[in-house]
């Protein structure tokens, strides 16, 4: 059974009733990690839970492509919202195969660091009530699952590279 959510844009994390804003380092290029975030069959590797991944839409990939995830049990159909290389990408949930919210975006910038790079990840939602149960734990909740997958891509990244630099793969 899916859940159809309100499509929302970007300015949905400035007006949303609850946002999580989260920050973490990747021991890698910029350009290395946009790619890693933006191909979908990866994501598998190293951001936990999450099952499968890919895109629904034919390419060129760019905002307006859906997105399929598998993660743990439930099921996801996304949008995408934003999608500037290497600095933005963002997407809008359409449909869910649990009540979560009504509403959810997720948006991803990055920034250099020092030869790293510094991942800011926003989500902003309106929550249905099984969302609204875990309001009080959310917050650390996902700072340490955003820091759990910020380092294992940047591992995955090192692991998967010809020449033991980071690399998308």
């Amino acid at each position: 059974m899916w859940f159809e959510l309100r499509k929302e844009d970007l300015g949905f994390a400035g007006r949303a009733p609850v946002v999580h804003v989260s920050e973490a380092e990747v021991a890698a290029p910029r350009p290395q990690v946009f790619a890693a975030f933006t191909e979908p069959g990866c994501w598998r590797h190293w951001f936990p839970n999450v099952r499968a991944a890919s895109y629904t839409s034919p390419p060129p990939y760019g905002v307006g492509t859906i997105r399929a995830a598998h993660v743990g049990g439930t099921y996801w159909m996304e949008e995408m919202i934003a999608w500037e290389e290497s600095a933005r990408w963002a997407w809008t949930v359409t449909h869910a195969s649990v009540p979560f919210a009504k509403a959810q975006v997720e948006a991803f910038e990055f920034m250099d660091a020092g030869g790293e790079t510094r991942v800011r990840w926003t989500l902003a939602l309106e929550p249905r009530l099984l969302a609204r149960l875990a309001t009080p734990f959310a917050p650390g909740i996902v700072s340490r699952l955003f820091r759990r997958a910020t380092h294992n891509l940047g591992v995955y990244l090192q692991d998967n590279s010809p020449d033991g630099r980071a690399a998308a793969g």
